[in-house]
């Protein structure tokens, strides 16, 4: 199986290939010429020319050596030939991701897998198979013709047997094709599926959703099991196959070498075809076995065209004034053809509204259609009733609006260093009062000052604590609009309610919207939108929603239960 897109994308290097096939063809020749040597030792030390036996001893260290040299010239091109890719790969995947301004086809945990393991994969399919399809072509072709001088019948025999296992390839390809399609996206959805039931294990289990949770996951991984096993049986059969074929096409070329023996032919040449015939099936049985790889390959080039691709939207509006009043009307999101959001309509000015409901109901998703991270929606998402919010030019978006989730990312620098990266312009005297108000300053002075440095992602202080900087570092600058993305999920109590007082106060002068499974926090709300399978069913401030006595009140009632008996 050859890609004429994977071919093309490496227009520049493809001399890279034809060296390696070169290194590999030269260290095949030897590697005759070392049998050749072993054959002619043995013949001679049988007809008792010791000196012919000597000097064959000789040319056979020579042979050995400059098989030695050949495979070290062609792993080092071949390696070099994947370097190269790998690194076009992340360069090409990389810019045209920024370019897109996170307008990517695909998901974060998507767009995270394709530049690590499909990445990995191609490198492989580059370094591993490409060179050698071209070589397993050629390597049996130069035996037959060396084989035509020394017994025509059995280069045929070997000739007609050959075809088998390519055949057999292409037979196998058509079906694994499919498979590695469905197992690539099954696999990507079952990660994506459980790293967003492990974040909201708490939220699933105060909504009492974690069964249903448990049987969908248990559903998928079933499924993810069964396609599991035919990726793993094509590969078996495919290898028997290709095993039979090797080895009984090997044993017919010796069966008619030992009838050409009976007929006269000399012992040395016979015993040289049945200790090399075997090379005539391996360079393809090799490609074989390297199937897999490129099968792994290709479906993860596919992923990679389509990112490099992706045409490039063009933003033309900028946000100019205050941001005073966001509509959502008629919205509808759909992702891989599973409905997330339905007939969604919403309205926010200044003040703190909350939106509620289990995991999966939507609230995150309409979240990150308003932080114009999600994109392709259908209805309207309108800044100040005039701008849409997908044409908004992304650098003058978020000059006003402000998202923070409960697993925003902290870089691995100073806590001097990370106020600047949000704020070149902020002074040291602004820094502490920013931690001062979300209690961090003695924290922060224990450990160091504002020259303590932080792990990657801040592994070096607790949940509640890095939610807290977080928010010090998105308070150094304004904003008209912010995002509250169950930022006080998974943490401290102290945490949280300096998390919701500062949140509250955000909202005398601002649009706020918090997102939360805690329906205690949202008792101060302006206005509260409680979802359900992608569907607003109630909505009202939280004195109107307990008064209506439905499926907001009883889930209050429940978690206020349960945190009585905790």
């Amino acid at each position: 199986m050859l890609d004429k897109e994977l071919l093309n994308y490496i227009n520049g290097k493809r001399h890279l290939i034809v060296l390696c096939v070169i290194y590999n063809l030269l260290g095949f020749i030897t590697n005759v010429l070392i049998t050749a040597s072993l054959v002619f030792i043995v013949y001679n030390l049988i007809e008792n020319e010791l000196n012919l036996a000597i000097y064959s001893s000789l040319f056979l260290i020579l042979f050995i050596i400059l098989r030695i040299i050949f495979t070290v010239l062609a792993n080092v091109t071949s390696r070099k030939l994947a370097d190269y890719v790998q690194l076009k790969l992340r360069n090409d995947t990389y810019h045209k991701f920024l370019a897109l301004n996170l307008e990517i086809p695909f998901t974060i945990n998507e767009m995270a897998q394709l530049s690590t393991e499909g990445i990995e994969q191609l490198r492989l399919y580059y370094q591993t198979y490409l060179p050698s399809f071209f070589y397993a072509l050629i390597a049996p072709l130069l035996l037959f013709i060396l084989f035509m001088f020394l017994d025509k019948v059995v280069a045929i025999i070997y000739l007609v047997a050959i075809p088998l296992i390519p055949v057999s390839i292409v037979l196998v390809s058509k079906f694994a094709k499919r498979i590695f399609n469905k197992y690539w996206n099954i696999y990507l959805n079952l990660g994506d599926s459980f790293l967003d039931s492990v974040k909201g294990l708490k939220e699933l289990k105060i909504f009492t959703y974690d069964e249903e949770k448990e049987e969908e996951l248990n559903l998928k991984s079933e499924e993810f099991r069964k396609i599991t096993m035919k990726v793993l049986v094509m590969q078996l059969y495919s290898v028997s196959i290709m095993d039979l074929v090797a080895y009984g096409g090997a044993a017919l070329g010796i069966a008619f070498s030992l009838i050409s023996l009976q007929n006269g032919l000399n012992y040395g040449v016979v015993l040289f075809m049945v200790l090399i015939g075997a090379e005539f099936f391996l360079p393809l049985r090799r490609l074989g076995s390297a199937f897999h790889v490129a099968m792994n390959g290709a479906t993860a080039f596919k992923k990679v065209i389509k990112l490099l691709n992706e045409e490039e939207q063009i933003r033309n509006l900028t946000v100019d004034a205050r941001i005073n009043s966001i509509t959502i009307t008629n919205l509808n999101f759909s992702y891989d053809n599973k409905v997330i959001l339905k007939d969604i309509n919403l309205s926010f000015e200044k003040g703190l509204y909350s939106l509620v409901g289990i995991s999966g109901s939507g609230k995150s998703t309409i979240a990150k259609l308003l932080a114009n991270i999600n994109k392709n929606y259908i209805g309207n998402i309108l800044i100040n009733n005039e701008l849409e919010n997908k044409d908004i030019k992304l650098s003058s978006f978020y000059k006003r609006v402000c998202y923070i989730s409960n697993n925003t990312f902290i870089f691995h620098n100073t806590i001097k260093e990370a106020f600047l990266f949000y704020n070149d312009s902020l002074k040291e005297e602004d820094m502490w009062e920013l931690l001062e108000l979300v209690n961090m300053k003695e924290i922060i002075k224990r450990n160091g000052g504002l020259d303590f440095k932080l792990n990657e992602d801040a592994t070096n202080i607790s949940g509640g604590e890095k939610q807290r900087l977080v928010l010090a570092y998105y308070l150094s600058k304004d904003y008209d609009f912010y995002i509250f993305d169950e930022a006080t999920s998974n943490i401290d109590i102290e945490s949280e309610e300096i998390i919701l007082n500062i949140i509250n106060k955000l909202a005398l002068k601002s649009i706020v919207i918090n997102i939360t499974h805690r329906l205690k926090n949202v008792v101060s709300s302006n206005y509260i939108y409680y979802l359900d399978d992608g569907r607003i069913i109630e909505q009202g401030n939280f004195c109107d929603l307990i008064a209506a006595n439905n499926k907001f009140k009883a889930i209050y009632d429940l978690q206020c239960e349960m945190e009585a008996t905790a």
